[in-house]
């Protein structure tokens, strides 16, 4: 039996979206995009917050998004890279929820990301994202379950989260690795 709410975390590009949606599909559960979810609560794209409210009114949508999730049940959310370093929306990720961290290397991350208008912080210079991207990877690592992204198929990795859901112990805390 999955717990009440499945949630992916990890930096741009790591596929929380599309691994999301196998891993709702293969559990018969619902499935949310926090970012999709963003868009539909502002009337505008991801990329148009940004620029015309700033990074500051993305994370408060962003924040009451999650809040609006917190009391779903038979789930699987997938969240925006930066949700999980925001102190105000760690709850989220530890009550009722297995959180698992698809851990993903800064250059799969950008591969993955290149034609993405969607990411307005990849769009900063490359020292700014590596700072980004580093300082995110405690946070990811506390909160969820990490299981790697590079070099797999999305239904690969949706199978061992699967797989972690019905054996625990394999993986018996946040940040742990087989």
């Amino acid at each position: 039996m999955p717990p009440d709410r499945v949630v992916l975390i990890g930096f741009m590009g790591a596929g929380k979206t599309t691994v999301g949606r196998i891993v709702a599909e293969r559990l018969g559960l619902d499935f949310v995009d926090t970012d999709r979810l963003v868009e539909e609560r502002a009337s505008a794209p991801i990329a148009a917050i940004f620029a015309d409210r700033g990074e500051k009114a993305f994370r408060d949508i962003e924040a009451e998004a999650l809040a609006a999730l917190g009391g779903r049940r038979r789930v699987v959310v997938a969240t925006g890279g930066g949700a999980p370093a925001e102190p105000r929306n760690r709850s989220f990720f530890t009550s009722g929820a297995a959180t698992f961290h698809l851990r993903v290397s800064l250059e799969a991350a950008r591969q993955r990301s290149v034609a993405n208008a969607l990411r307005p912080l990849l769009a900063q210079d490359d020292a700014a994202v590596r700072r980004l991207y580093l300082s995110r990877q405690p946070i990811y690592e506390q909160l969820g379950m990490s299981v790697d992204t590079d070099g797999r198929d999305p239904a690969e990795v949706a199978e061992e989260i699967i797989g972690l859901l019905s054996n625990p112990r394999k993986n018996p805390a946040p940040g742990g690795s087989e």
